[in-house]
């Protein structure tokens, strides 16, 4: 596993110095007696440790929460295995960790296990819609699956508008997918088309079109246009890929699928003023805000006002979010499918 502390470019800190916080609908927690006598426990504490999936989703966080919060070191771990790794650690009685942000599918062994703590949200600003979890969860950001393609080999006029599409016959050995992130696809379309529908779209996508089933990074397989498509990938990917200067574009198709984010405190935590701390800023919109413009992941749901989420209503596909509704149900659809993605079963 490894640990690092995430430290912005310079040409990032100054874009963020440049904006004005515009979170007016949160503004009270800026002056709010509570946060003020949180952050003087917190900074007592000196540091917090925070766990989640993906570098990106960590690396952002201790330049502008430092700034808000000044004399808090974070240090955060990036690993896609972390549920387990930290249920792990719990039931060893080690507990280093203060925070957990991942997915909402992540955060449920987590919360079965009476790891997740519970938080008074509603001083950052949340509302009941905002938490999870019987108040274990605030929620902060979502990941939108479409495709990714290479805008110097592939017009966005040729582009399918269905996942359906990429099964014509111009796409064959064109196409590319995770390992990992393509059942998880399939999971949300088992839950609109039934699991049949699903593993046969799978199952075509494989055999049919010879899609190129990996483990490794697709923007390279795309940059050097040994595929010209990743069917599966994130929205907010394709933007990361662009702003480095790689010809990446994403395009939308009828059901775009997207996975619910969160942050939750941990029982035992070494650092619980600290752990409450940053929790809290997570959901705020300045920490949205400043999340979706260096690492283009935002908080599409209806209403959050982001930019990434205005661009996705104006594609008019339609978006199903991941909810406690649907993500037992999801998951379990996902690990079937998954058989056929790793060639397991067919």
């Amino acid at each position: 596993m490894s640990k690092s502390t995430g430290h912005l470019t310079v040409a990032m800190v100054a874009l963020f110095v440049a904006w004005p916080f515009a979170a007016v609908a949160q503004s009270d927690w800026r002056t709010s007696t509570e946060v003020r006598k949180l952050y003087e426990a917190a900074r007592a504490e000196g540091e917090v440790v925070i766990w989640g999936a993906q570098r990106r989703e960590l690396a952002w966080i201790q330049e502008p929460f430092g700034k808000r919060f000044p004399g808090i070191d974070v240090k955060w771990t990036a690993d896609r295995s972390a549920a387990t790794k930290l249920i792990t650690e719990h039931r060893a009685g080690r507990f280093a960790v203060d925070l957990f942000h991942f997915s909402l599918g992540g955060m449920l062994p987590v919360d079965r296990r009476r790891v997740l703590a519970t938080n008074d949200w509603t001083i950052w600003g949340n509302g009941p819609e905002d938490v999870l979890l019987d108040g274990k969860v605030g929620v902060t950001h979502n990941l939108v699956y479409a495709v990714v393609y290479n805008e110097e080999l592939v017009s966005a006029d040729d582009l399918p508008t269905t996942w359906a599409g990429y099964l014509e016959p111009r796409w064959q050995g064109k196409l590319v997918a995770s390992q990992f992130l393509l059942p998880r696809l399939l999971g949300f379309l088992a839950l609109e088309w039934g699991e049949a529908k699903a593993a046969d779209y799978a199952r075509a996508l494989i055999d049919r079109q010879k899609t190129l089933i990996t483990r490794a990074p697709r923007e390279g397989i795309l940059q050097r246009g040994e595929r010209l498509v990743a069917v599966g990938e994130f929205v907010g990917s394709a933007m990361y890929w662009k702003s480095l200067g790689m010809p990446m574009h994403w395009a939308a198709t009828e059901l775009m699928p997207a996975t619910q984010f969160g942050v939750a405190t941990l029982v035992r935590a070494p650092h619980p003023y600290a752990a409450q701390l940053l929790a809290g800023w997570m959901t705020t919109d300045e920490a949205k805000i400043t999340r979706e413009r260096l690492m283009f992941s935002a908080d599409v749901r209806p209403g959050s006002g982001s930019e990434i989420g205005a661009l996705l209503s104006a594609k008019r596909g339609r978006i199903v979010f991941e909810n406690l509704g649907n993500m037992t149900d999801r998951a379990a659809l996902y690990e079937r499918l998954s058989a056929i993605v790793t060639g397991q079963a067919r």
